[in-house]
């Protein structure tokens, strides 16, 4: 018996040493949750692994009990963990990468949460923005997201557009770190200004439809919010150098020195590019800088960043009907291409045409290129935040920013009504030059000049303007969050905000000639202008201030408790809107002769200097008006499983007209019967996600009410009939419904799939007489029904990835885009246009090609990209609308277009370290 027992207790002895017990997880950067390849994980100082391509790792041990497991990365702080075992496997994911600061983001870029808040968002990584951007804008990445168009309509850089939704980017509140960037008086998105940007982009998160955003954002499409990369997460840096089509040149430096042991922490980066660009006449050149200075003192949190990226680029400003481009392609639409040799127009010029662009010879006799429009702005934006972790429960975050932009665009004045253009159809500056020294008289060269002038001055017919958009911002964002309990979170905060416009035109090049006239009296020497003067050409180029104010407040719960999450957010706000309008005293009298001073202190006449005792201007300016708009939100999720769920949300949006729909620019007075838009919403999708598999499935609906045209509808004067004034036209409703849908598929290491498809149905829903009693007006339109322009209305991706060994990658990508309507203004469809279809684009598809391959070093990585847009060379109408002189475009022939660009590529060279 004393045997058997022997055994017994030897069995099981042998038995406990043979069990084998298990921890495993995964190592993911807490930043953007991308797998971290190469971590090393040490258990008890002893055992040692390495985390795989998915950044898993498995470790054995020998029994039960406490352990302490350290992981270290390059690039990263190491982590030290205490993890008890007790069952047979022990799993344990790493997040490395500083906790505070990603919660920091979290509160104030307005993050969501996977499967628990309940919108339509979608995520783009640091590495699809590495992988696919190449050197194109950040919008015309966004192809792939549900509901999105985007295209580069002149194809000038910087100059791309996006919609979301069937709503462009005045009605999308874009962010970048929480920070609102559109234009405080249009809502416009310059993304010129933000080039380079993508050097320290963590990830871009794109929410549709009205969000779950805090802020009172006038937002109705959706919301972009850029966030860059935190100090606390990777330490190393990164060279980079790209070349692409139209001879792009971009280098592009990057260092992050994480956080030391004091706390403090530096991210920097720095980027130069310069183009020939891909449409003709269109060079580029942009520095971009920027540099975040973090510390991390007790619980807080504290940083100073800022950023700029001065710039110019040539643009193609002028669309133009399609047989200008490609006749081809007109052919094909049954248009009739007029002969170039009978006709004045110049056809079939090819779709990388441009007319504002041509060459000059400098003073050394070289030839250089001159656009007539070109794009010259920089907008550097200082931010400092402080986040404070209170206490487990409550945390505060302050956050100021400053905004300095300044810059313009170009274009021609010609006052001759003749431009000289070579036999390739481009600018002959030399000739427009010469032509504003001296012209023919009975065939006699002359001087150009105007002899009861004294002194004796060249005068230019033909004279380049700037049209000037300057502005000064600054803003205040505090917020806090409070954790009542485990189920129950409150947060709110508030918005404010000070901007002002300076808008004016001034001269930058007289081409050759000395002074320009301008005004109602051409012939009086007040109306003499040199280079730098400002000068109105018609009054809503006057030389104006547009000044902004925005007061609000938001506040949000949010309620989570089993499978539920719950939100309800309110948020109110109130506008206050004023013009100044500024007038000029242009001379100054000296014994008998008027000097012209402009707007400089001073002037030098037969040699003495004289002063005006004031600045010369004088203004008009309005009173101050308060318009107050309000938002709510609430939405739900319900967590079906582990992997899925199902939410919905509903928001009402009572919305703050813009600045241009406030006040009339061409009178600086305030429009009558200004009225907030309206905009109801519902929401509601499904979805499901697991390491192997993930779809999400949308519909939605908003109901966009009182939609005002841009500055107003010119309307007949009842005093004079061959004059209009501008009015507000209030009634313009529009209904956008429809559905999206997107899913991923990783079928194993080596390949994996993408799919997104979005069919929309975006039509006004308005049929009105207006009457506008103070003018003594009536005003009538219907729309009711036709489909909105400016976007495409459905739209297909589809991508392929394939990895055939390790670290490298191909990928295929689909687009096609369909049901894409030429925009037009909704109010001119009157008569017998009633209810009419603008004309319906011919769907397109392209096909792009991304390629990579990562090569690790010791402790450096080579990282080699590429990519082709447009592979096959489609040829493509991106935008199109009305031709000049019609309102509407009813189809092709009555529609002026640009082209897509054709078959570009980007290649890239990075060393990571």
């Amino acid at each position: 018996m004393k045997i058997v027992f022997s055994l017994f207790f030897l069995f099981l002895a042998l038995n406990s040493f043979s069990q084998e017990y298990l921890i495993r997880g995964k190592v993911v950067d807490n930043s953007n949750k991308e797998p971290l390849v190469g971590a090393k994980i040490v258990v008890n100082q002893v055992i040692k692994v390495i985390t795989d391509y998915d950044g898993n790792y498995v470790v054995k041990i020998e029994k039960p009990g406490d352990y302490t497991l350290s992981v270290s990365m390059l690039l990263f702080s190491s982590e030290t963990y205490t993890i008890s075992v007790t069952n047979p496997i022990t799993t344990f994911d790493i997040f490395l990468g500083n906790s505070q600061e990603l919660e920091e983001v979290k509160v104030i870029g307005n993050l969501v949460t996977d499967r628990k808040t309940p919108v339509a968002v979608t995520k783009i990584s640091q590495k699809q923005i590495t992988e696919e951007l190449g050197s194109r804008d950040l919008p015309m990445l966004l192809n792939a997201t549900p509901g999105v168009y985007a295209t580069q309509s002149g194809g000038g850089d910087g100059d791309s557009r996006i919609n979301v939704r069937g709503f462009d980017q005045r009605n999308i509140g874009v962010l970048i770190d929480g920070v609102p960037v559109n234009d405080m008086e249009s809502g416009a998105v310059y993304w010129s200004n933000w080039f380079g940007l993508d050097a320290i982009t963590s990830t871009v998160q794109v929410q549709r439809g009205l969000g779950a955003t805090k802020l009172a954002l006038p937002s109705i499409g959706g919301s972009i919010n850029i966030i860059t990369q935190g100090v606390g997460n990777k330490k190393g840096g990164l060279i980079k150098q790209e070349y692409g089509s139209g001879n792009l040149l971009r280098t592009s430096l990057s260092y992050n020195s994480g956080l030391s042991a004091s706390g403090w922490g530096m991210t920097l980066a720095a980027s130069y590019k310069q183009a020939d660009g891909w449409v003709d006449g269109t060079p580029s050149q942009g520095v971009f800088v920027y540099t975040k200075i973090q510390k991390r003192w007790g619980k807080h949190l504290t940083s100073l960043s800022g950023f700029m990226a001065p710039q110019e680029h040539g643009q193609r400003s002028f669309m133009n009907p399609i047989a200008y481009w490609d006749a081809e392609t007109a052919n094909k639409l049954g248009i009739v291409v007029p002969d170039s040799a009978q006709v004045p127009t110049k056809y079939d010029n090819g779709i990388r045409y441009n007319s504002q662009w041509g060459y000059f010879t400098d003073e050394n006799g070289d030839k250089k290129i001159k656009n007539a429009s070109l794009n010259f702005y920089n907008k550097p934006q200082i931010t400092l935040k402080d986040f404070w972790i209170v206490n487990e429960k409550l945390s505060i975050s302050n956050l100021a920013y400053m905004s300095i932009g300044r810059g313009g665009g170009t274009r021609i004045k010609n006052s001759s009504g003749i431009l000289s253009d070579t036999t390739d159809g481009t600018i002959d500056w030399d000739a427009m030059i010469k032509s504003n020294q001296e012209y023919q008289f009975f065939g006699i060269t002359v001087p150009n000049i105007d002899p009861t002038y004294s002194p004796v001055l060249f005068k230019s017919n033909n004279y380049l303007l700037a049209s000037v958009n300057n502005h000064f911002w600054v803003g205040y964002l505090p917020q806090f969050t409070y954790n009542h309990n485990k189920n129950l979170s409150i947060s709110g905060g508030l918005d404010v905000r000070y901007y002002k416009g300076t808008h004016y035109q001034e001269i930058t090049d007289l081409l050759g000639g000395e002074y320009a006239l301008s005004g109602a009296n051409k012939n009086a020497r007040t109306d003499m202008k040199f280079v730098g003067d400002k000068i109105a050409l018609q009054p809503y180029n006057n030389h104006r201030d547009g000044l902004v104010t925005w007061s609000g407040i938001f506040g949000q719960a949010e309620y989570t408790k089993g499978r539920w999450t719950s939100f309800v957010n309110l948020s109110g706000i109130v506008n206050g809107y004023k013009g100044v309008d500024y007038f000029e005293k242009r001379e100054l009298e000296v014994g008998d002769t008027l000097l012209k001073i402009g707007y400089n202190d001073t002037v030098t006449y037969q040699g003495t200097q004289y002063t005006r005792e004031s600045s010369g201007l004088e203004y008009s300016q309005t009173e101050w008006k308060y318009i107050p708009g309000a938002t709510v939100k609430i939405g739900a999720h319900y967590e079906l499983t582990e992997y899925s769920g199902v939410f919905i949300n509903l928001g009402y949006l009572s919305r703050t007209p813009q600045f241009s729909n406030v006040i009339d620019n061409n009178t600086n007075t305030f429009f009558e019967e200004i009225v907030n838009e309206k905009v109801q919403a519902i929401e509601g999708g499904y979805n499901f996600a697991n390491t192997k598999f993930g779809v999400n499935v949308n519909g939605y609906f908003t109901n966009w009410k009182n939609k005002p045209f841009p500055f107003g509808v010119a309307v007949p004067d009842p005093n004079d009939p061959t004059e209009t004034i501008r009015v507000n036209i209030n009634g313009m409703d529009a209904i956008h419904y429809g559905g999206e849908v997107d899913f991923a598929y990783k079928l194993n290491k080596k390949h994996s799939f993408e799919a997104m498809f979005s069919i929309g149905n975006w039509t006004w829903n308005s049929s009105e007489v207006v009457k506008v009693p103070q003018y003594d007006v009536t005003f009538t339109f219907d729309a009711k029904g036709v489909h909105v322009g400016d976007a495409a209305q459905t739209v297909l991706s589809l991508a392929y990835r394939w990895e055939p060994i390790r670290g490298l990658f191909v990928k295929p990508q689909f687009q096609f885009f369909d049901r894409y309507y030429a925009d037009f203004s909704p109010f001119a469809l009157q008569g017998e246009n009633a209810r009419r279809e603008s004309w319906m684009m011919p769907s397109y598809s392209l096909f792009n090609l991304y390629s990579g391959y990562r090569i690790n070093l010791k402790n450096n990585a080579l990282l080699i990209n590429g990519s082709v847009i447009n592979l096959l060379g489609t040829k493509n109408i991106s935008d199109a609308r009305p031709l000049v002189g019609n309102s509407t475009a009813f189809d092709a022939v009555g529609t002026q277009v640009f082209f897509g660009a054709g078959l570009r590529f980007n290649l890239s060279l990075a060393l990571q370290f």
